[in-house]
């Protein structure tokens, strides 16, 4: 695949996803580390002391995990403030089959669905890391509000498209970070990549709502 950005023609290698397990939900519920009052004695949840004392008083000593499953079951919305705004959707597991040493390096990776880039982000570490330990194989404290909203967020939306639709990546091997944030930002302004958009755009409207 290549990108004409920046004046430039580059050329991105493709990278095959391969599917160990679909329909992952509830995810959230595997968290047993804290009990839902430790978590309320934390910085990112120290606001929602007072609002458990009243929602969730007769769960606040259970394992975190267990204790919003319990508050979802009864219908109570208030479990939601303690994931993040991606944290309670279906997910997928699954790595990548590529070039090793192309996976080995680092750079800039977009997803493309039939053709269309649908996201673009950058891989400070390994290619391989990132697709197979964080996208591709989200952990129960990732979907937590002091989680990663961003692998949530592009597992879902990889989860959606399967299996009818063509879902891989593209990987650009480059060194340089600061270099890697510029070529990045110039292909979500020239493409426009509906996932990036639509990121900020839920994000936003949560926080509205709250």
């Amino acid at each position: 695949m290549h990108i004409q950005v920046k004046g430039q023609k580059i050329k991105f290698n493709k990278v095959e996803l391969l599917v160990l397990e679909q329909g992952i939900e509830n995810l959230f519920v595997s968290f047993d580390k804290k009990t839902l009052n430790e978590l309320t004695l934390q910085k990112k949840y120290e606001h929602l002391q007072e609002e458990a004392s009243r929602h969730a008083q007769h769960v606040i000593d259970w394992p975190a995990g267990k204790a919003l499953k319990q508050l979802k079951d009864e219908g109570n919305i208030f479990y939601k403030q303690f994931l993040n705004n991606y944290g309670d959707l279906t997910y997928t597991r699954f790595i990548v089959n590529g070039e090793d040493e192309l996976l080995k390096q680092k750079g800039i990776y977009t997803i493309i669905v039939n053709n269309e880039l649908k996201f673009c982000g950058v891989c400070a570490r390994t290619f391989k890391e990132r697709f197979n330990q964080h996208i591709g194989n989200i952990y129960a404290k990732g979907c937590f509000r002091d989680g990663t909203a961003t692998h949530c967020h592009v597992n879902a939306n990889i989860t959606l498209m399967l299996p009818d639709n063509d879902v891989h990546f593209a990987i650009y091997p480059m060194e340089d970070e600061k270099e890697m944030n510029s070529l990045k930002n110039a292909i979500i302004n020239r493409f426009e990549p509906e996932w990036n958009l639509r990121s900020n755009r839920d994000l936003y409207e949560l926080t509205s709502v709250f």
